[in-house]
Parts: structure tokens; sequence; C-alpha cells
């Protein structure tokens, strides 16, 4: 792949090439026409929630495609949120990627992100792009449950998220409060209201084991220390990858495949502030993430997650996203976070 290859005297070329273009003839690196500053020199900051090794991932392809330096700055998504309100117009960030669909939803809620353009929305699977056009979907995470069949067989898994409010899995399952059982919570206050979402929260609270961390909730059940737990799928294969395949682990990972909660698949999101004076370059980058060769491409090799561009094939042993059965909802309504923070607390999860 183009942006892995790339040497450092590559590069420097890259670099070079990209200034005298943008001097002698108006464009950029990637041949394309620069307006607003200039592209060569122009530096870019980028606030992450990501996984810190994808999002600089992402930056050195970036560069390596355009010769556009990306300054990473990396955090929790609602500390990276945070910050950006909180600094306003004068924020140092020109883009933002993050894991949830509902912190970056936040920004778009405030009007704080440039819309993006419909040719690169168009780039990737439609079914992910948020109503409201500010931001760009550029890779999922499916809600899945790992099981140890030492300990339980797959047929015994409930059949929907809602099922472990029943007594007979007290004790049985372990979860950890992270962005996406946030979203998950978020997702519900929508679909079956907040009462009923409080009322599965403190059951969960009751039957389950809280792990805290997602890659606890994973090794838990790997050494056996549960039946089964949520989460969400990249974290089994990460561990697989680094264990030698995934016939070496114990545990097993379980795709529910159905409409319910439990196999929500949720988009990161990439977005581009107003405040920023790099529109153009911005907008590059934005479209260099949902291009199939480009970023597309960096999600498939460098993650386990899923590339959301229509014919980009995860290099990890994934089921395609088309194999599998999951809801299918407007990614924009999980900005609704206050409201699932609030029900968490309420249950005494967080």
């Amino acid at each position: 792949m183009r942006w892995a290859t790339v040497t450092a005297a590559a590069s420097a070329a890259l670099l070079l090439g990209a200034a005298a273009c943008s001097s002698d003839s108006g464009t950029d690196a990637a041949g394309t026409e620069a307006t607003g500053s200039d592209s060569a020199t122009a530096t870019l900051t980028m606030y992450s929630g990501q996984h810190e090794s994808l999002a600089q991932a992402l930056a050195d392809g970036f560069e390596a495609d355009t010769g556009i330096h990306i300054d990473v700055r990396a955090g929790k998504d609602a500390e990276m949120v945070g910050q950006i309100i909180e600094e306003g117009d004068r924020s140092k960030a020109d883009l933002i990627i993050t894991e949830e669909p509902g912190p970056i939803g936040s920004l778009d809620e405030l009007g704080l992100l440039s819309e993006v353009e419909e040719t690169v929305l168009e780039d990737v699977d439609e079914r992910f792009v948020p109503s409201t056009g500010n931001w760009l979907p550029w890779a999922a995470r499916s809600r899945v449950i790992y099981y140890n069949p030492e300990l339980i067989d797959e047929d015994e898994l409930p059949d929907s998220v809602l099922d472990l409010a029943d007594e007979k899995y007290e004790g049985q399952f372990a979860y950890a409060p992270s962005g996406a059982f946030k979203s998950t919570t978020a997702y519900l206050i929508n679909t079956i209201g907040e009462e009923e979402t409080l009322e599965w929260l403190e059951a969960v609270k009751a039957n389950g084991v809280d792990e805290q961390k997602n890659g606890k909730v994973r090794d838990s059940v790997e050494a056996g220390q549960h039946p089964f737990g949520l989460s969400n799928h990249y974290y089994w294969y990460i561990l697989a990858a680094d264990s030698g395949g995934q016939d070496e682990l114990t545990s097993k990972v379980h795709f529910m495949n159905a409409d319910d909660a439990g196999a929500l698949m949720l988009a990161s999101g990439a977005g581009l502030l107003k405040s920023s004076d790099h529109q153009a370059e911005g907008a590059q980058f934005l479209e260099w993430l949902a291009s199939p060769t480009g970023g597309q491409q960096v999600v498939a090799e460098a993650s386990p997650q899923f590339p959301l561009a229509p014919g980009v094939v995860s290099d990890h042993e994934l089921p395609t996203i088309d194999e599998l059965t999951f809801p299918e909802f407007d990614q924009a309504s999980l900005q609704n976070v206050d409201e699932a923070n609030a029900l968490l607390l309420q249950a005494g999860i967080i």
C-alpha cells in the first residue's frame, strides 16, 4: 500500500514537489486546486479520541500521499470534544476524529463543524452517513458478545441484549461502561424510552460484573472468569493477532446478527472545524480519509475496525459489513450523550 511503503527520501521528495507545485501552479500535492492557503506548507492539528496508533497511521498516510503534515493530539472523545467547546473560535484544532458518533454529534449540534462535500459522503456506506451531513463516518465497530465455550454454548447466549435483565443471567456476564456502552444507552433511550432504559441499566448492574474497561472484559472471558461479556468486536481481534491467530484463543466472538441494540454498528466520525484557517486542506483530508485507495486502506491495514468504503476489505479476518445484520439508524441521533450519562449515573453504573 502506498502510504505504508513511502520511504523517508520519497516523503521528502513529496514535500519538495508539493512546495514547487503550490508556488508554480496553484495545485497541491494531490494535483487538485488549492484554495485559501498554501497546502504545501500547512500543518493541520487533529484532535483524536481514537486509538493513538490508528490516528497516527492516518496522519502519516495522509502526509505521505499529500505532503501535508498533521499534528495529532490524542485523548478520549469526551476530553477532545470538551476542549474544542471550551476553546471556541480560538481552538487549535483543524480536524477531529472520534471513536463514537455521539461526541462528534455534539459538536455538530453546536454548529461547530463545516459541511462535508456530498461527493465525499458518497464514497462511504450510505447507512452510516449522518442526516446532518456535517461529519464523515470513516470506520465502524460492532457491539458483540465474547464467550468462553468451556463455560457456555453459543446457543445459550441471549438473543437480545435486553435479555440481560433476566435473573437467569445473574453473575454470568461482564460489561464495561465504555463509550460504546454509552452509545448503546443513547440508542435505547431513542428506541424504548428513558424509563425502560433505566430499568435495563439497573438490571445490568445487578446481574453483571463491571470490569471497567473493554480489554478487561475480553481478558476475563478468555481466562474463564465469566462465561460471556459485552464489548466491541475489535478488542478480540487485536488479542487474536497478538496471540498468533484466532485459533490460539479459548474465547470466541459472537455477532448477534439481529436488529437489536446488542448488534449496534457504531460509526467513528471525522469533522472539520469551522474555526480552522485551513478549510481547503482539512476538506482534502476528509476526501482522502473516505477514499478506498487512501484512508480506507489505512483502516483496513492498521486496525481491525470495519472500513466504510464499499469494496474495501479488512486485513484482520473480519466478516464484511454486508454479511452482518444490525440496526440501521441515523448515526446523528446518538448526540444525546448527556441524557445517556445521566441515566448511567442514576443507575449507579458510573
